[in-house]
């Protein structure tokens, strides 16, 4: 173990009392609906299971071998979780005109499910365009109240880096059914769609260049959109909602004295902005384009989110009260300081943190004590692979393990898509 000793405080355990009704599939008014009240568990697609024995060691690391998919290159933080505790996950193309796959993974069956392609959807759904590619399912699978599934694709073609050309083709906000398996397309937008996030009533996506924001009402089926801000070529990676239907979105602008500066914005469910907090510790030293803004995230048991910055400054929010959010930051959430932390899990539900972090060449699995600010750091095992990247994640099965995504080297000069289960059985 490297940097500070850990202190294991106490955990609490439980969910916060918060419940959603949704309806299961069937026709509008049919028998075939049936209410269930969905735990805050199910609709941050997470789980709050007592942390494991072993906490303070490195955990057991097993590669799940990713299903075929034409072009495939990456997962690109594109997991979720469903209420029987599958784990879902997008998987990207590389090629323009090429497709991004959607795969459901059954951890008790230890088996994979593919759910289809992108554009074969665009084509049943009649909105194909001639050459339309959507390489890209860049967002997380989310569950709404209404028990289905969001996420986003997107495409990448003829984008400009600066931020001045969006993306040949643009994105498009989608929702599955679990029962039929049927996908429904809601909406093309001329933006890039690379995150989506939603607790509850409201679906939010965001968009690229600009930090556009899409709302969609799962109630009423209404679309509304806001920009939010930013600079030239920056696009953060993820964003944050709350149980209220708040979504907290980073505003990247130029300062009067020429400086580039980042706030948090906090917009209520009426797209409305209620507060603006200062991150000090969002964009680093490096270039703003090369800034991937806010980057893992995870939701605590009590309410509370938390979430890091591409530099690995751990911030927590606080929506309690009849006011706007507390936004803190929290320190480095490496011991050793700086470092880039796009995975985080809760374990226990509101004082212990754990999530992969990559510090120059190795891949390090972090626990931090939420209440201390002490952490301990431990090299992850990435089973002799090659090239690795490992991306955003919150996913967590019914036994509580983790997963981790992203690529390694495929042999032949090129990426293949990776997925580890954090927390494997020996």
């Amino acid at each position: 173990m490297r940097g500070r000793q850990f202190a294991v405080g106490a955990v609490l355990l439980g969910t916060i009392g918060i419940g959603i009704l949704f309806w299961s599939e069937g026709p509008v008014g049919s028998s075939q609906q049936a209410a269930r009240l969905l735990s805050y568990e199910e609709l941050t697609g997470t789980t709050f299971l007592p942390p494991p024995k072993d906490l303070l060691r490195t955990p057991r690391v097993r590669e799940l071998e990713v299903p075929h998919a034409p072009d495939a290159t990456s997962i690109w933080g594109a997991t979720g979780r469903d209420v029987r505790g599958h784990i879902w996950v997008g998987v990207s193309a590389r090629s323009p005109g090429m497709s991004a796959y959607l795969f459901e993974y059954d951890p008790d069956a230890d088996r994979w499910h593919d759910r289809g392609a992108v554009v074969d959807q665009l084509k049943t759904a009649g909105i194909y365009r001639v050459g339309e590619g959507q390489i890209k399912i860049h967002s997380k699978i989310i569950a709404a109240e209404d028990g289905l599934l969001y996420f986003a694709s997107t495409d990448e073609e003829g984008e400009s880096a600066n931020g001045a050309v969006l993306p040949r083709w643009g994105g498009h906000l989608w929702r599955l059914h679990p029962d039929s398996l049927r996908w429904e397309h809601l909406s093309a937008v001329p933006e890039g769609l690379v995150a989506i996030n939603g607790v509850g009533r409201y679906v939010y996506a965001l968009g690229y260049w600009n930090h556009v924001l899409y709302q969609f009402d799962t109630s009423t089926q209404a679309i509304r959109r806001t920009v939010v801000g930013s600079v030239a070529g920056h696009v953060s990676r993820n964003f944050l909602v709350d149980a209220r239907g708040h979504a907290y979105v980073p505003r990247v602008s130029t300062k009067p004295d020429g400086n580039v500066g980042a706030q948090l914005i906090e917009y209520d469910a009426d797209l409305q902005p209620v507060a603006a907090t200062p991150l000090d510790f969002y964009l680093g030293r490096g270039s703003v384009e090369a800034n991937h803004g806010v980057v893992g995230l995870a939701y605590l048991s009590d309410g509370r989110l938390v979430f890091t910055t591409h530099v690995g400054q751990l911030y927590v929010i606080d929506p309690h009260g009849s006011g706007p959010a507390v936004v803190a930051p929290l320190g480095s959430f490496h011991p050793e300081g700086e470092a880039y932390a796009p995975s985080l899990f809760s374990l226990g539900g509101s004082s212990l943190i754990a999530g992969v972090v990559q510090r120059r060449n190795q891949f390090d699995w972090v626990v931090f004590e939420l209440s201390t600010g002490i952490a301990a750091a431990y090299p992850l095992d990435t089973k002799g692979l090659e090239k690795v990247l490992l991306y955003g994640s919150i996913s967590r099965d019914n036994l509580g393990r983790a997963y981790l995504v992203g690529w390694a080297s495929n042999g032949a000069g090129g990426q293949r898509p990776l997925a580890l289960q954090i927390g494997a059985a020996p």
